[in-house]
């Protein structure tokens, strides 16, 4: 069995890297899209929905793991 060599080997680890920033690029584009639609709403004084604020809060939840996921990394 032939082994692979140092370049192959970085090479698919870039592929697969590629591939994994192609898919969260398209949770963002969903994401920016949703937030849209919650801007539009609150820019016409819409009332939000129960599932809008839901998301609203998960936002806000997520949005503070990360940043302190990015404290911990910065400190290794």
């Amino acid at each position: 069995m032939a082994h692979k060599s140092d370049a192959d080997k970085l090479q698919e680890a870039q592929q697969l890297k590629r591939k994994e920033l192609q898919f969260q690029e398209g949770k963002l584009k969903e994401l920016q899209s949703e937030l849209g639609k919650l801007n539009a709403k609150i820019g016409n004084n819409e009332k939000l929905s129960i599932d809008d604020t839901k998301y609203i809060s998960e936002l806000g939840w997520l949005a503070a793991l990360s940043v302190t996921i990015a404290a911990i990394a910065s400190g290794l």
